[in-house]
């Protein structure tokens, strides 16, 4: 088992509860490295079509996906050639059960920012 059901980044993180949204994004069970990887070539990307948008270059939705996958290729990325064997519909349903599994142990441990508030008032009363 992995700490924090395998996410390494979500709202708030790392000190933050996890939320059931956070588990059905997929990113957010990146490492740092592959993160940064990701933010660059999304930016890269985003920059490219920018770029023709300000030529007034009109693309179909198919003319955009043959230029991604271009655009991949040339990144050395590798390309899905398929959806694979896990529909997003059962990989939703397996993350937010496995969460809800999760979620009963986070409830017991995490300590929450009214509590933390209260602990620092006493504590100050105390002094």
């Amino acid at each position: 088992k992995k700490p924090n059901i395998g996410l390494t980044n979500w709202t708030n993180s790392p000190k933050g509860a996890i939320r059931k949204n956070d588990v059905t994004i997929a990113k957010n069970y990146l490492n740092e490295k592959e993160l940064d990887g990701l933010n660059r070539i999304v930016t890269m990307y985003l920059d490219y079509a920018e770029m023709q948008a300000q030529k007034g270059v009109a693309m179909t939705m198919k003319e955009w996906v043959n230029k991604l996958d271009s655009f991949l290729q040339f990144n050395e990325k590798d390309i899905l050639q398929n959806s694979g064997k896990v529909s997003h519909e059962v990989a939703i349903t397996l993350a937010e059960s496995e969460f809800d599994k999760y979620q009963v142990n986070q409830d017991r441990i995490l300590e929450s920012d009214f509590d933390r508030e209260v602990k620092k008032l006493l504590d100050s009363k105390k002094k």
